[in-house]
């Protein structure tokens, strides 16, 4: 239902524009190229710098801290998101934010974001192009688009109170710290219910010298005898990670890529654990300048893949232990039109 409301809305906001001629297009597709370079190029910048062990937990807490915006946004957009507003807590579009009772403000610049669309290339004839078993090609374009953070807009005039206002930073452990007190209420059942539904019991027993595993041959994730209860969660927590991420399909390519493997699993550890409230460490950061890459373009290729592979595991497992039903990923194409039309662009 939201989304065919949103499409009306799109749809309303090109009524009455004026059709661009031929050179009026292609000087509009000219500025649009040379914007998505730049935001490449911003992200690519952002991405270096969280490729750094600092650079990588500071980004983990705050994707924890602003878990809203992880769960709505790939990687990539959030990063541009932070990178261009450091102090965003929750971010949508022009119309989104509209439906909603908020406005935003006159004079605020939006924040540009690549919006992912899938189209359907055409002959010069208008029909669809087919691939070679006769169906209809479909590629997916990025366009810059505009969303704006919460502290750009204000509630409209005789809007309704919202449903509930979005949270904003909460406070996090610092990373690396030492896994003490109790783990929340039905956390472990939560994450227990997660593994199970990817097919692995849980059980606690010996695993020295490591406080867990995941076991692939017997469907089993075993957790170490004696722990306090939030160290057995957190260990927990980063076994789901392993299995949720697929480490545990192959353990020979586990073994030759232990370190990234590492770092994504207790990333995703750390945002699941925090978004609970529980303390986390994450030691296995150290790892990341040995496989990230040696120049700039591929530390950003990488970090982004490791990155979006960190994110989607996280959302799957928050979805057991903090689900949150008001989390639309998002599309660019419902939001495009509006965000062209009524935000104030910014310059890449």
């Amino acid at each position: 239902m939201a989304t065919s409301t949103r499409r009306r809305s799109a749809a309303k906001s090109t009524k009455g524009k004026k059709k661009l001629t031929p050179e009026q297009r292609a000087e509009f597709a000219e500025k649009r190229k040379a914007e998505v370079q730049g935001l490449q190029e911003q992200l690519t910048a952002a991405v270096v710098e969280f490729a750094s062990s600092e650079g990588w937990a500071a980004l983990l807490k705050k994707m924890a801290q602003r878990s809203r915006i992880m769960r709505k946004y790939s990687f990539r957009n959030s990063a541009l998101i932070f990178a261009q507003c450091p102090h965003a807590t929750e971010v949508r579009g022009y119309t989104e934010w509209k439906t909603r009772g908020r406005q935003v403000r006159k004079g605020e610049r939006g924040i540009r974001i690549l919006a992912p669309n899938t189209v359907t290339p055409r002959d010069e004839n208008g029909e669809p192009q087919k691939d070679e078993h006769g169906n209809e090609k479909h590629i997916t374009i990025f366009k810059p688009i505009s969303v704006f953070d919460i502290s750009q807009t204000e509630r409209a005039e005789g809007a309704q109170e919202p449903e509930g206002e979005p949270a904003g930073d909460v406070a996090l452990p610092e990373i690396n710290g030492k896994v003490q007190g109790t783990a929340p209420a039905e956390f472990m059942d939560r994450l227990t219910l997660c593994l199970k539904s990817l097919g692995y019991t849980v059980e606690r027993g010996h695993t020295a010298p490591a406080d867990g595993y995941a076991d692939p041959a017997t469907r089993t994730v075993r957790i170490g005898l004696d722990f306090p209860e939030a160290h057995a969660a957190a260990v927990l927590a980063h076994e789901a990670g392993h299995v949720q991420l697929d480490h545990t399909a192959d353990m020979a390519e586990y073994r030759q890529h232990r370190g990234r493997m590492e770092t994504e699993a207790e990333s995703v550890a750390f945002i699941v654990c925090a978004v609970a409230g529980l303390d986390s460490s994450v030691s296995s950061l150290s790892y990341i300048a040995g496989w990230a890459g040696k120049t700039p373009e591929k530390v950003q290729e990488t970090m982004v893949e490791v990155g979006q592979r960190v994110v989607e595991a996280a959302r799957a497992i928050l979805a057991f232990t903090d689900p949150d039903e008001d989390q639309d990923e998002e599309t660019g194409a419902s939001e495009a039109a509006d965000s062209e039309a009524e935000a104030v662009p910014v310059a890449a």
